[in-house]
């Protein structure tokens, strides 16, 4: 029998990927400032750098977009200059170039895909039971459209698990994906908003499961993300596919 993916939230959009003893880190290395999110807890990024359980011997570092609540180079050099990973997909970035984190991952040969058009639904087998295809879609706020943005499709010993970050629901249908059947999809709360109220979203997932996250803590929650996504759920129909939400900070599920 296959072992389970196990999902545990670190911050905001920020998730730890665990699967047969292989680990990615994705959208969870990013600074305080430029966005209203949660931030990683000081604490936690004190153990990322010291690779202390659960964030010993990461494997891949994942990013979808280069915005400040997912991605901040800066930061992602600092960590790589303590932590060894396997493998990095990034978007391009300038930032990454003047930060010298681009410069870094080049002389110390460690892989580095760097998104783009070229790379669009590419299939990267990164371990003989996991393959990653990235998808370009839209950002949903139009202000972004010039900010490259990428979903993640990662096949897990035959799961495939679909990680939608800030992606436009509005004029993304994800077509591509009509005829795979999806073990889970994560999605922000306005997007499964807009799949519960059959507005905006013009498209239809395949999947047993939806995994809602990109949520701020309690306490935190200026947005009132969390009371309109309680809403939501009440109004979720019963025999609809199961809704789990991850919200809070190690907050974990396995699919």
């Amino acid at each position: 029998m296959d072992r389970a993916l196990r999902v545990t939230l670190v911050a905001n959009a920020g998730l730890l990927l665990e699967f047969d003893g292989v680990r990615i880190l994705m959208d969870a290395i990013y600074g305080r400032k430029g966005h209203p999110f949660s931030n990683l807890r000081p604490e936690m990024w004190e153990e990322l750098l010291a690779g202390e359980p659960p964030f010993d011997h990461i494997d891949y570092l994942f990013f979808t977009h280069r915005h400040p609540d997912h991605f901040t180079p800066r930061m992602v050099l600092e960590y790589l200059k303590v932590r060894h990973v396997r493998g990095v997909f990034m978007p391009q970035c300038e930032e990454a170039e003047r930060c010298g984190l681009t410069g870094f991952l080049k002389e110390n040969h460690i892989p580095c895909v760097e998104l783009s058009p070229l790379t669009n639904r590419a299939s990267f087998r990164i371990e003989p039971r996991i393959v990653v295809r990235p998808i370009q879609t839209w950002h949903l706020d139009e202000q972004f459209r010039g900010v490259p943005h990428f979903c993640f499709l990662i096949n897990f010993g035959g799961r495939q698990v679909l990680f939608t970050a800030d992606a436009d629901y509005v004029h993304e249908r994800f077509e591509q994906l009509s005829g795979t059947f999806l073990s889970a999809v994560f999605i922000n709360p306005l997007f499964f908003n807009a799949i519960r109220s059959r507005h905006f979203f013009r498209g239809q997932f395949n999947t047993a499961r939806y995994c809602i996250y990109h949520i701020p803590f309690s306490g935190e929650d200026s947005l009132k993300m969390r009371d309109s996504l309680a809403r939501d759920v009440l109004r979720w129909p019963l025999d609809g596919p199961e809704v789990d939400i991850l919200c809070d900070p190690l907050q974990h599920i396995e699919l």
